[in-house]
């Protein structure tokens, strides 16, 4: 049987960001471990989302990367907080070498703060490989060098044996690298989906890291429903072996529960007013309201489920939130946010990003 060959596009965007916030200390360890051990990791870092977003320089259309500004703290004697920023970019990119200093620039006049800069190649090209930016006049030297991951340049044989001593940002990176060389193959991105499903069993990761991981993997990895459905009889199967649930399955039903009862609640209102009015448009206005605030309560469920007692403002922000795409992106926020407060800043974005109606 001919091998089927067809372009699965995955939004690389997404998964990255998130990844890059739920495993920020593994990733870290993983590509600049000289870094990792000058942290102090008993504080945990600040994701400065609005400060990024406040400062980022004009971005070209249709970009594909994805930007992270952290504050971390130095250890010991040089207990001082210090800034990560981070780009994944998923092609080749002109002048990318002076958009990366653009940043260094900016950030540097703002916060005043020393800053350490990666770039995550995830580009298929053998060629690109930019590392820094160069400025020269008579009597004047700008040499600016930030620190590249190559990801088709890690070893695999490296990162297998780093997420075999269970550390996730090396199982997600092997992802990464397996989902750009499968792009064109969804036989071949099956049976990689396949091994890194089994390889998260097999490692023995913490059930929070694992019910992490496969969510991510689905992303990265993303394949047709019929084999969807194939990788999750082998999660179930993985599951029953093992005798092992994920926390995530009680946040699944909240999902679907709060999704039923939107739809339901929505058909209802929508069938309602368009009889009264006489109008079709009713039905279809109701049903995506009930929609939208099905959407809100699971994300509603999941945070109190994970996190306890939310803050007052969750309410307003979800409210101000109307685009059913961007409360389903929250869905998978709340199922992977470290903390309520991570939770919470994700949120705010969003709802600071929603477009005003006039």
């Amino acid at each position: 049987m001919a091998r089927q060959r067809k372009q699965t596009r995955v939004d690389y965007d997404s998964p990255w960001k998130e990844f890059l916030t739920v495993f920020f200390e593994a990733f870290i360890r993983t590509v600049l471990p000289e870094l990792h051990t000058l942290i102090d990791w008993e504080r945990a870092p600040e994701f400065l989302d609005n400060e990024l977003r406040r400062l980022s320089p004009r971005s070209e259309t249709g970009r594909l990367y994805t930007d992270r500004l952290v504050t971390v703290w130095l250890k010991d004697g040089d207990a001082r907080a210090i800034l990560v920023h981070i780009e994944a970019q998923s092609q080749p990119v002109a002048e990318f070498e002076q958009r990366v200093f653009a940043y260094y620039a900016r950030i540097w006049l703002e916060l005043r703060l020393d800053i350490v800069c990666i770039a995550v190649l995830a580009d298929k090209s053998p060629t690109w490989r930019p590392s820094r930016y160069v400025r020269e006049l008579p009597g004047t030297r700008l040499d600016f060098q930030f620190h590249p991951v190559k990801l088709t340049d890690i070893d695999e044989a490296f990162l297998q044996a780093q997420a075999r001593a269970r550390n996730p940002a090396a199982l997600m990176l092997l992802a990464f690298r397996k989902a750009i060389g499968t792009e064109a193959d969804v036989e071949a991105r099956f049976a990689a989906r396949q091994q890194l499903t089994r390889l998260t069993f097999e490692f023995g990761y913490h059930e929070d890291d694992r019910a992490q991981i496969l969510r991510l993997l689905e992303w990265v990895t993303k394949l047709p429903e019929v084999l969807e459905q194939r990788i999750e009889e082998l999660v179930e199967e993985y599951k029953r072996e093992r005798g092992t649930t994920f926390v995530s399955r009680l946040e699944r039903r909240a999902i679907e529960q709060g999704c039923a009862e939107g739809f339901v609640k929505g058909r209802a209102e929508g069938r309602a007013e368009g009889f009264a009015e006489g109008r079709a448009e009713g039905f279809a206005e109701g049903h995506a309201e009930g929609r939208t605030e099905g959407l809100r309560q699971a994300i509603k469920q999941i945070a109190m489920h994970r996190f306890g007692a939310m803050p007052e403002a969750l309410q307003p922000l979800l409210e101000r939130i109307t685009n059913p795409e961007t409360l389903e992106e929250l869905i998978s926020v709340a199922l992977s946010a470290p903390t309520a407060e991570a939770l919470m800043q994700q949120i705010e974005q969003r709802a600071v990003q929603e477009p005003n109606e006039a």
